[in-house]
């Protein structure tokens, strides 16, 4: 019987080829899309979900107002907020902390890397996260200078060599030079979805030897991650347990401040999804706009298989005289319905065949194409397999069930007789159809929000220039001490026709400044708890920034490194001095330090216009900086590319060449917008052509079956344009319904989404017409054809058949 069934599947596939290509194409091209944003919602919800302890590690948070109520929420804490949780808790085991040491050159001898992933942290850091230790023992690492590898850093300064005992040196400015530490063990690499992925692990111990153990007592040194690892399902009480421990150790400090700090606990497991906390070392993704793409991916499915469904019931007439004949000759609705079902489960495994076949071989050039940044290893057919079975399965039951109920249905006696007055109003071939188009109509507003969105976001002002700059990477080289890299390359590329100016910094726009402090205030007025961004930077930087001066002046060559501060606007009003020529000599004070505030300019923004502007204070620094800012003349940049490169390998030929252009590395704080704009688009180009195939199917097979009442009407007197009203008198209908349901549904969904921006569009007029056009550009170039032709058919050739 099974054999029997599958024949005539195969006679129906061949004998309507335009409509199986419809049907099977919209499925394939559906479930790839589906499938893709599948695995992307899936990875990016995997980050340290499979951790022995996930569910019991918690991440320290804080969160701050001061006194004029600004509130900071950030993911540093202080050395001594997790020994506080250990000793007061009951329900805390233990604790780890984790300091960023930011950039440094690791390597021996000429052997060396440019590394960011390193972090200075204890010994209980490699039971929380998993660590496995390929070399060397981890008690090792509770001494001073003590570091471990990954597989991948150990081979690339070491080779093939085990690098255990060896020395490593680690050039860094925190270090003000380089400093050799041990290497005591190598530990595995680990998987794209941690939240922190070190490459290099330094002993906690060390910051002990650099500043002292009693940094471990400090409450105001914001400088770290502390993870708790909690054995509580109540983590409110655990959340209320902790606060009253800060507030009995170190509230009186804090009140003295005028600040006021609230602790949190956030589970590990979410640190990847949340974004509402500062100085996060990775950008993670927002989870509240995770939720659009599975809508995106539940939209898409849900038009393919509606179009299955529309499409098999719009040519269900076609096998009423089958349906007839079968039931006469003894066939009961069982085993027609089985017979209906097993050909929709054949067909969704073409469909679903088809769709692994286009994720196994252009997964990876897709995930490029689209920014998803995808490992390779989710594009094979073991990692597929669950939700190629689920969509098989599960499209089988959604897009047979129903056709097959309507197939059964019929009277056979009707049926031979040829009175069958099946109709497509009497099914719910016109709302599925409708419904396709509310769907399509949804996912073009949100492609055109988002793209417009995102438009408004990177032309918003900035306070700086960012064209026609060029970032040059420092040298990648071991030196002691100071390498006097900033004089040479300032003197040396500004000799190149074309370069105006350069500047040094620490942090180049679009990175976060990780140097923050609420220690800073000028001379006669105390601490408010705000948060400063503090920023070394060389003399040219304003200018080269084109960053106004409101009063004051900039920086010189002849000062000393940490001589003299700039502030900004922000912090000018965030430190209690209502004017700017008010700060001008002030003495600024910042973690004991004292120095003359010379110049104060208008607020830029460091980060894209989603952050927020912060109070910055930039201290002057002569010494080696991050990255060095060419100020190019316009229109001459790939002119003087390779003189810049060819004067850096003269200056330092042991070191490679890096670079990039600014205004492109700013434009990557928009990829969590960049990848809705890409995901928006393939879902809309997989939307249109599934609408556009189902309203072919629809729409034709409507009209074959009006056929003999349009002759009827000509015959009886009726015009071209009479035809032409009376056929889309229903697509307007259609269309009408689409409009009032979908646009009300979009601007809900939408105007959302918008709410978690800082700078924002409005849904203007655009929002409601736009879509609609195109909406009724795709409808009308569906039907059109089949629409004239039916006007024109002559009722002769129709009605000598019957």
């Amino acid at each position: 019987m099974l054999k029997n069934y599958l024949k005539i599947f195969v006679r129906q596939l061949f004998k309507n080829k335009a409509y199986s290509f419809i049907t099977i194409g919209g499925l394939s091209i559906g479930i790839a899309a589906a499938l893709l944003i599948m695995l992307y919602i899936q990875f990016e919800q995997s980050y340290d979900a499979d951790l022995k302890n996930s569910g019991n590690l918690f991440r320290l948070n804080l969160s701050s107002t001061s006194e004029d109520a600004t509130v900071e929420k950030s993911a540093r804490t202080s050395p001594a907020m997790g020994q506080l949780a250990l000793d007061k808790i009951a329900a805390v085991e233990d604790f780890s902390r984790v300091v960023i040491m930011g950039e440094v050159i690791a390597g021996r001898g000429d052997d060396f890397v440019r590394e960011e992933h390193i972090f200075l942290t204890d010994n209980n850091y490699f039971d929380f996260f998993d660590l496995e230790i390929k070399q060397g023992n981890v008690a090792s690492m509770s001494q001073p200078l003590k570091a471990m590898l990954s597989e991948n850093t150990a081979e690339k300064i070491f080779g093939k060599s085990d690098p255990t005992g060896q020395v490593l040196e680690i050039n860094s400015t925190n270090f003000d030079g380089t400093v050799e530490f041990e290497v005591v063990g190598v530990y595995e690499s680990l998987p794209e979805n941690r939240h922190l992925r070190p490459e290099i692990l330094v002993s906690y111990a060390t910051l002990h030897h650099f500043i002292g153990k009693q940094i471990d007592q400090s409450f105001d040194w914001l400088n770290l991650y502390t993870y708790l690892k909690v054995n509580s399902d109540d983590i409110p009480l655990v959340e209320e347990q902790v606060n009253a421990a800060l507030q009995e150790n170190y509230g009186e400090t804090l009140k003295t401040a005028g600040t006021e700090w609230q602790l949190a606990l956030q589970a590990v497991q979410n640190i990847h999804t949340n974004t509402q906390y500062a100085g996060e070392y990775n950008g993670g993704i927002d989870g509240s706009k995770l939720k659009y793409f599975i809508w995106i991916g539940t939209f898409v499915l849900l038009m393919v298989y509606l179009n299955s469904i529309n499409i098999t019931n719009a040519r269900a007439l076609n096998r009423a005289r089958e349906i007839g004949v079968r039931k006469v000759t003894g066939g009961n609705k069982k085993q027609l319905f089985l017979q209906f079902m097993l050909e929709s489960l054949f067909l969704n495994l073409i469909a679903v065949s088809i769709a692994a076949i286009i994720i196994l071989l252009s997964g990876s050039y897709l995930v490029e194409a689209l920014s998803l940044n995808l490992p390779s290893t989710l594009f094979s057919i073991s990692r597929l397999n669950q939700p190629l079975l689920a969509l098989w399965i599960g499209g089988t039951l959604l897009s047979g069930i129903y056709p097959a109920l309507v197939l059964t249905s019929f009277s056979p006696s009707a049926v031979l007789k040829g009175r069958l007055t099946f109709k497509l109003k009497s099914t719910f071939a016109k709302p599925l159809l409708v419904t396709q188009l509310i769907f399509c109509l949804i996912i073009l507003s949100g492609i055109l929000t988002v793209y417009l969105q995102l438009n408004h976001m990177r032309n918003q002002k900035l306070g700086i220039s960012l064209d026609d700059k060029i970032v040059v990477r420092s040298p990648m080289l071991f030196v002691e001490g100071s390498g006097n890299y900033q004089e040479q390359m300032s003197t040396e590329f500004t000799k190149i026709e074309g370069v105006k100016a350069v500047a040094a910094t620490n942090e180049i726009p679009g990175n976060e400044v990780y140097w923050r402090s609420d220690n800073v205030h000028v001379e006669g007025k105390v601490k408010n708890g705000s948060m400063y961004t503090i920023l070394n930077v060389g003399e040219n930087y304003f200018n080269v920034f084109d960053i106004t001066l409101l009063a004051g002046k900039y920086f010189n060559n002849h000062l000393q490194t940490g001589s003299e501060a700039i502030i900004n606007k922000k912090a000018l009003e965030t430190l209690g001095l209502k004017k700017a020529e008010e700060a001008i000599g002030e003495k600024l004070y910042s973690n004991g330090n004292a120095v003359p505030i010379v110049g104060v300019v208008e607020n830029y923004r460091q980060q894209g216009v989603n952050s927020q502007m912060d109070p910055m204070v930039l201290n002057y620094s002569s010494g080696d900086l991050n990255y060095y800012v060419l100020d190019i003349e316009e229109g001459k940049t790939e002119n003087v590319l390779p003189l810049i490169a060819r004067s850096f390998n003269k200056l330092f030929p042991a070191s490679p060449f890096e670079y990039y252009f600014l205004d492109e590395h700013f434009d990557k704080q928009y990829k969590s917008e960049l990848q809705f704009v890409k995901l928006f688009s393939l879902a809309a180009i997989v939307a249109i052509i599934i609408a556009v195939k189902g309203i072919v199917g629809v729409t034709t097979q409507l009209i074959i079956q009006r056929n003999k009442e349009i002759s009827i009407r000509k015959i009886m007197g009726a015009s071209f344009n009479d035809v032409l009203v009376l056929v889309s008198r229903e697509y307007l209908l259609w269309l009408s319904t689409c409009f009032m349901v979908g646009v009300p549904l979009s601007y809900y969904l939408f105007s959302n989404w918008l709410n978690s921006f800082l700078v924002r569009i409005d849904l203007g007029w655009w929002f409601y017409t736009i879509p609609l056009c195109i909406i009724l550009i795709i409808f009308t170039g569906s039907t059109l054809f089949q629409t004239v032709k039916a006007a024109w058919v002559n009722p002769a050739e129709t009605l000598k058949s019957e």
